[in-house]
């Protein structure tokens, strides 16, 4: 994923990445908004402004207004006991955050911001590769008057036009249904406009105003990909969210049906044997102290056991801190029904236990990986 790092020119992106402390309880704590820039000002708000909650539009609200999953942003400890092939017959442990990937979640949307953000700027990134110019940052408002008493395909047909006018053939849209009334921005309003990376030349902003009484504002050119980055993550931070509608849209020339983008690879292995990594309950022993819960890496093996996939009503080990951060083990254990989980174990354990098979069968471990010969020279 690309990091979040500033932008030199413009202002409404992130100055700053402080990472979150994985062994800290999550709080809310009263800040000065004021002094946050506009991204950690609209994350802040998300989080604490009641006036966010009763923002509507045509089905729109804004992110994180929703309900999270019983499992949001707790601990899972997923792992490799194959210890015949691992270093000193150590566990190997991957603990990861579980997020339920959506929008409204007030716990999981700012994952979902930086997936969605990472994402466009993978597809952006492809399309300028044999580019001379970089995309830049447009806002198209219609008059407000009309606008607010349409309905969204009205908005989006009306959009289409005003592109046409504006020369605007490839580009990337976000639908922002509400401005801010005060600095803060703790308190939304009606206010339809759209948000776009555009690339190619744009019409003469008086032209295009008389031709459709609509307004564009430059707020400059993408140089990198941090860039990018950064400016898919503040539109997305208060964009408007519905269901079934895409939070991003791409037209022209980086259009999903004109622009191939692989996916991102994803491996989920041991490094040390390439099994794919199962789930385990996390146990007291007498041999060792239990592994932080943030732990990535090998441990003793008396600390885990595997879950059981064989009940389709398994519930899966989810674990979360404590009041104490201090104590890296201070954590307790919570088991609750997950489809995905349940069905990646289901899926994985067969191949894991096909390989503790062939190396039960075998004297010398290494010989797993020898190729037999077939036919000599």
């Amino acid at each position: 994923m690309y990091p979040a790092y500033p932008q030199s020119n413009q202002t409404f992106l992130e100055l700053d990445v402080i990472p979150k402390d994985p062994l800290q309880k999550e709080t809310y704590q009263e800040q000065d908004a004021t002094q946050l820039s506009n991204y950690k000002n609209y994350v802040y708000q998300a989080q604490t402004s009641k006036h966010w909650k009763e923002a509507e539009f045509e089905g729109f609200a804004l992110p994180a207004q929703g309900q999270s999953k019983p499992y949001c942003m707790k601990w899972v400890s997923w792992g490799c006991d194959n210890t015949k092939q691992h270093p000193n017959g150590k566990h190997y442990a991957e603990h990861e955050n579980k997020t339920c990937k959506v929008a409204n979640c007030p716990k999981c949307f700012e994952s979902w911001i930086n997936r969605q953000a990472n994402r466009s700027t993978r597809r952006f990134s492809k399309y300028l590769e044999d580019k001379d110019f970089n995309f830049r940052h447009i806002i198209l408002s219609p008059p407000q008057d009309q606008a607010k008493e349409m309905a969204y395909p009205q908005l989006k047909k009306w959009l289409s036009h005003a592109l046409k006018v504006a020369n605007i053939k490839t580009c990337a849209v976000v639908f922002h249904p509400f401005r801010f009334q005060d600095q803060k921005k703790s308190m939304p309003y009606v206010s339809p406009h759209f948000h776009l990376l555009v690339y190619g030349k744009i019409t003469n902003t008086t032209k295009f105003y008389n031709k459709t009484q609509w307004l564009i504002k430059n707020k400059g050119d993408m140089k990198n990909e941090i860039d990018i980055f950064n400016c898919v993550r503040y539109m997305l931070s208060h964009a408007g969210i519905r269901e079934r509608t895409h939070a991003v849209r791409y037209l022209g020339d980086i259009s999903y049906r004109k622009l191939k983008v692989e996916k991102e690879p994803f491996e989920h292995n041991c490094p040390h044997c390439n099994l794919p990594l199962n789930i385990f309950y996390i146990k007291k022993s007498t041999k060792s102290r239990p592994p932080p819960i943030d732990l990535i890496g090998l441990w003793e093996p008396s600390c885990f056991s595997p879950v059981n996939y064989e009940n389709v009503d398994t519930k899966i080990p989810f674990y979360s801190m404590n009041e104490d951060p201090k104590d890296e083990t201070n954590y307790t254990e919570e088991l609750i029904y997950s489809f995905e989980e349940l069905l990646a174990i289901q899926i994985r354990s067969p191949t894991i236990s096909n390989r503790k098979h062939e190396l039960s069968l075998l004297i010398h471990q290494t010989s797993l990986n020898c190729q037999k010969i077939d036919s000599f020279c």
